[in-house]
């Protein structure tokens, strides 16, 4: 560049177009992709808040402490859960301790094509039936 002149070089302003151009391109990638983030996030909430309700029912003994495949229920916000969202129990007793089970829920769920499975596992105590009254 000369003394005097006043500007940028056409080189610059290419450079500057690219890293613009970039960064606008990825700002629309995120964009794009809103939608089918919330659609996910919303479908693992609703599978937490399935395996969260199940769990309580099986706690107050209003869902018997056995192995099973659950669906058709309805959530902890009382809204229904989605149709393909299907829970499997599997309920394992402890050796070492009487009364004490291993619950493992399972929950199985789609957005779009993707298959996703959420897992929790936890332990419930039930009084030996020995010791019952």
């Amino acid at each position: 560049m000369e003394r005097g002149q006043n500007g940028f070089s056409l080189t610059e302003t290419l450079v500057a177009l690219a890293i613009l151009t970039t960064a606008l391109l990825l700002g629309m990638a995120l964009v794009l992709q809103h939608p089918w983030v919330v659609r996910r996030m919303d479908a693992e909430r609703q599978a937490y808040r399935a395996m969260e309700s199940t769990l309580e029912s099986v706690r107050a003994g209003v869902i018997p402490l056995e192995s099973m495949t659950l669906d058709g229920f309805v959530t902890a916000a009382g809204r229904p859960a989605p149709k393909d969202l299907k829970l499997a129990m599997t309920v394992r007793q402890r050796v070492d301790l009487p009364g004490l089970y291993q619950v493992t829920l399972v929950a199985t769920y789609s957005i779009g094509r993707q298959k996703l499975e959420k897992r929790v596992e936890t332990l419930v105590w039930r009084l030996p039936r020995y010791y019952r009254p």
